[in-house]
């Protein structure tokens, strides 16, 4: 698609709406360099923010109301700002719902016009929902002069996307909003720390599409949530198997540190019920099945030992990549996501054959390491490359699964035009 600019969006919410814009904010997408599901188990990640992103111009409306348009996504919206979920036509528009809910307590009594445009591709895994909620929320921040600061804004993003049904971390709200541009920017989440990771010159990144939309419905939400409350129940037991007291909802980050952690892992149970593991570890169930949006099903059982293996080595991982980094060690780097995109095939099972085809490719064509990219079943993998073998890993991706592939340049995040 066309990048479009700060000028052709207000010219086209101008011709749209009949008046100028009062707003125009960039909002970027995500890679994950690595650190993939661990945000929602309080352990820590590394992505950068990307040069494709989108536009969310915004202005006054009529009172009361939320109109809306996009060049990136089909279907205008007219939501009412009290029952925003009413009027909700297009998957889009449940984002616009949980923005608008998180909104409306610290701007109530006004309406809006909103346009939205951009480059960054959707349904692919490189964070279009979270750059369009965090997008939506400053637009209106400025438009409707809420006074949030972006602290507020990054924790209202994740509960609005939560309310579409998926009880993510907060991996995407916080890089989309923090990134620097030129750098990683290493996530902790307990406690809650950043910091820029330069990278180094003599590595590129391209992402690849692997032909499968990362999808965003119910299975997907199901298998997402069922792989939280697995880590939920991994955590609640090895706490209980230590005599350690921990938080709701349990997370692994609270274990991580315990010494023979790895050998408790080996002694979880492959797969068992919220039901169970609330009985066995005498934990009360509702810390291990509530969503922000739902209720999960207490008597499914769900993977339990896999999960934690990959979730704690992982975050190790991450801490392994950001030394090979900042030591301009690439070929580590690429060990490690290679690594990585092993464990997410093997024990996490996010990967998919077309994944894993298109990851084979990149790095028979040169490049220090692949994997995918996001929460997987389907959307893009990411390559760590030297510049000079940019175009070959790109014609490699492509013809392994039809593109498309590109390079992409760590960017920063969130940003009034």
């Amino acid at each position: 698609m066309p990048t479009p600019s700060p000028d052709s969006i207000r010219t086209a919410f101008r011709l749209r709406f009949g008046e100028d814009p009062t707003v125009v904010v960039r909002a970027p997408g995500r890679v994950n360099l690595i650190g993939e599901h661990t945000d929602y188990s309080g352990l820590p990640v590394l992505p950068i923010a990307i040069d494709r992103a989108l536009l969310i111009a915004a202005g006054p409306g009529p009172e009361g109301m939320v109109e809306a348009a996009s060049g990136a996504f089909e279907g205008d919206a007219a939501l009412d700002r009290q029952h925003p979920n009413a009027g909700v036509s297009a998957p889009w528009h449940r984002y616009l719902a949980g923005a608008l809910t998180e909104i409306t307590a610290a701007a109530p009594g006004t309406g809006a016009r909103i346009l939205v445009d951009g480059d960054l591709p959707g349904e692919g895994g490189l964070s279009s929902s979270s750059a369009l909620t965090c997008g939506l929320l400053e637009a209106l921040n400025h438009a409707w002069a809420a006074g949030l600061d972006r602290e507020a804004i990054v924790q209202r993003a994740i509960v609005a996307e939560r309310h579409v049904g998926v009880e993510t971390g907060g991996m995407d709200q916080e890089v989309i909003v923090f990134a620097e541009a030129g750098t990683a920017l290493r996530i902790d989440f307990d406690p809650p720390a950043r910091r820029a990771v330069p990278l180094p010159p003599g590595l590129a990144l391209v992402v690849a599409y692997s032909g499968e939309a990362a999808p965003k419905g119910t299975s997907a939400r199901d298998s997402y949530n069922e792989r939280v409350v697995g880590a939920r129940i991994a955590a609640a037991m090895l706490a209980d198997s230590v005599g350690l007291d921990i938080g709701a909802p349990p997370r692994l980050c609270e274990v991580a540190d315990v010494d023979v952690v790895d050998i408790l892992v080996d002694e979880l149970p492959e797969r068992m019920s919220p039901q169970e593991a609330a009985h066995g570890a005498g934990v009360e169930l509702e810390r291990l099945v509530q969503l922000t949006a739902d209720r999960f099903d207490t008597r499914t059982k769900v993977p339990v030992k896999r999960l934690a293996r990959h979730i704690l080595a992982e975050a190790v991982r991450v801490d392994e990549a950001e030394a090979a980094l900042r030591a301009n060690d690439l070929a580590a780097f690429g060990r490690l996501l290679n690594e990585s995109h092993n464990s997410l095939r093997e024990d996490f099972r996010c990967s998919t054959p077309a994944l894993d085809r298109i990851c084979a490719a990149m790095r028979k064509a040169g490049a220090f390491g692949a994997r995918l990219t996001g929460a997987g079943f389907g959307g893009f993998a990411v390559a760590a490359c030297a510049p000079a073998s940019v175009a070959a890993v790109i014609a490699a991706a492509e013809a392994a699964t039809g593109g498309p592939a590109f390079e992409v340049r760590a960017s920063g995040g969130l940003s009034l035009l």
